[in-house]
């Protein structure tokens, strides 16, 4: 019966976890007296007492062969006064994770809410006691939404958005959504304690009008509402920050939408088949709620009215004959309509290149994969990239695979500036070297203008650097039991590149490694609370840029440096606006 069930879990690709004394194929044994218990309790961070009904869920940090290759995952639930136990664990290493309804989900050795917690390490026949884990409480936003004549807007659509750190820019994302009633109230809850923007707007795309053939009897006013930021703004730059503390509710956060001026778009589409729908979204990840579907005719013409100024992206895709073909246009919207646009949905160019190999090696290259994605992970990157598959296109697995001969061959790749990225390498090997005729790929990426690019040839060594090190409190001159360790490029043209950036788990003996490194020169920061990603950001840097260890990477090099820790206090917290 057992194995019925096994057999069923794995049929939809969960593989069963062996229980701690039975015994399986490839289940390692644990003595008994080797298995580990946890007990502790979690707590309201705000108050102080202990939450009852709150979910613990233990995962074990990497693949185990009694599972099949999937982290074993354990969970027990808090009594009345906040405490949970466990039993029966086996040693190893695992996240220790806690959430509840109301409360900010948070892992044990979390410094702040949504902060990444400290991993738990359990030796043979350890017992853990006393481990607090505090949660802080949801904060809650509520407003109404009101038009210039003072009536409410239903339908408006709710943004709250939160500075974080992307590809080294502090930047608003989406941290919160809402759509007001038909009294124009909102309501945004499940926000962490801190700062945030508030933006309103109206929902085109969930209005039939919206996509409706103007036949007005006389013309309507060329001004719609656009978005707005709180207190009551359009440029985003002068929009004011609210302050949301941890269970707080903030009531009364109002606005009134503000009416501009806005244009007309109207084109036509070329492609191998007809287009119905077409989208049109501004280019700002933020935008993603602002979209307007776009109806095309039987004549393949379109129109679109009440666009306001900005930088939008227009997407599209047909299929024919099995195959699906999009585009995605960028189009800068001005004060004046916009006639005679030509939208053209076509294939794309292909791709070619070669893997060669610096030196011998007999090392398995056949996990190796080169991909391509936009250099700027824009609306219309993400909208061109949906429209493909609601289109029946997609991403194939094979795609970027190598041939026997080394060679690659992506299709179908539209105009665009992309990084190129390999996959798969074998541990000790790095990117050496990537080109294009006289292009870096590396540096420069890969310009695709409407005919393929030359070949492209790409270079791999097997004598990649590593750097290894500890961590040492400069209070307790003690190795540092908790640390983020990052190593940051000093190469002015690596420092805007994420590939060359490296985080290492520290060990509880304060050590780290970074292996697998293109030579070159790093500094090596650990810092004990630190935003994710702050480090790719050079303000941040530039105050604490004497804190980090230098050293040089060289090819086939195998450094050491000793790293003192930054204190969470040196972190800085620079404000930055929209």
């Amino acid at each position: 019966m057992r194995h019925s069930f096994v057999l069923f879990l794995m049929s939809f690709g969960v593989a069963a976890q062996t229980v701690p004394g039975q015994t399986g194929a490839n289940a390692p044994r644990t003595k008994p007296e080797d298995l580990c218990t946890l007990d502790g309790r979690a707590l309201n961070a705000a108050t102080g007492e202990g939450l009852k009904k709150a979910t613990v869920t233990l995962s074990r940090v990497g693949a185990n062969a009694a599972t099949g290759g999937i982290p074993q995952m354990f969970g027990t639930s808090s009594d009345s006064g906040g405490r949970f136990a466990m039993k029966d664990l086996e040693p190893g290493t695992y996240n220790l994770e806690v959430s509840r309804t109301g409360f900010v989900t948070t892992q044990y050795g979390s410094r702040a809410p949504s902060r990444p917690g400290t991993p738990l390490t359990l030796t043979a026949g350890q017992k853990v006691k006393d481990l607090v884990v505090r949660l802080a409480p949801h904060g809650v936003v509520v407003g109404r939404i009101l038009d210039a004549d003072g009536d409410p807007v239903p339908s408006s659509i709710i943004q709250l958005l939160k500075l974080q750190y992307t590809a080294g820019k502090r930047q608003p994302t989406t941290a919160g959504t809402a759509t007001t009633n038909d009294l124009g109230e909102y309501r945004v809850s499940g926000l962490t304690p801190g700062k945030y923007y508030v933006s309103a707007g109206v929902a085109v795309a969930a209005t039939a009008a919206s996509m409706a053939v103007d036949r007005s009897a006389e013309p309507r006013p060329d001004e719609d509402y656009v978005s707005t930021y709180y207190p009551g703004v359009t440029d985003a730059s002068a929009a004011v920050m609210i302050d949301v503390a941890a269970g707080e509710q903030l009531r009364g956060i109002d606005m009134t939408l503000v009416r501009r001026h806005t244009v007309r778009i109207k084109g036509r589409v070329s492609a191998p088949a007809s287009a119905s729908m077409l989208i049109l979204a501004p280019r700002s990840l933020l935008g993603a709620l602002s979209l307007r579907m776009v109806r095309v005719d039987s004549k393949g013409e379109f129109e679109v009215r009440g666009v306001p100024p900005g930088s939008y992206s227009l997407s599209g895709s047909v299929q024919q004959s099995g195959k699906a073909y999009s585009a995605t246009m960028p189009i800068d919207v001005g004060q004046t309509d916009i006639d005679g646009l030509t939208f053209t949905i076509g294939p794309g160019v292909a791709v070619t290149g070669r893997v060669r190999v610096d030196g011998e090696t007999s090392a398995d290259l056949s996990k190796v994969r080169v991909r391509l994605q936009p250099h700027e992970m824009s609306m219309g990157a993400i909208l061109g990239a949906m429209s493909s598959v609601l289109a029946g296109g997609g991403i194939g697995t094979d795609s970027g695979k190598l041939g026997d001969d080394l060679s690659f061959r992506l299709t179908d790749i539209g105009a665009d500036r992309y990084d190129l990225t390999v996959t798969g390498l074998p541990d000790g090997f790095y990117v050496k070297a990537a080109r294009s005729g006289d292009d870096d790929v590396l540096l420069s990426g890969l310009n695709v203008k409407g005919a393929s690019p030359e070949p492209v040839e790409i270079v791999i060594s097997p004598r990649a650097g590593q750097v290894a090190g500890s961590v040492q409190n400069p209070t307790t001159q003690q190795p540092a039991g908790e640390a983020t360790v990052v190593l940051v490029p000093q190469e002015k043209e690596r420092i805007e590149q994420e590939d060359y950036y490296r985080q290492a788990n520290l060990g509880q003996d304060g050590r780290f490694t970074f292996k697998n490194l293109p030579p070159g020169q790093y500094r090596v920061f650990a810092w004990e609370d630190v935003e994710s990603g702050a480090w790719m950001d050079p303000d941040f840097i530039k105050p604490v840029a004497d804190r980090g260890a230098s050293v040089t990477v060289e090819e086939g090099g195998q450094q050491t440096v000793d790293v003192k820790l930054i204190p969470a206090a040196a972190a800085s917290d620079k404000p930055a606006g929209l």
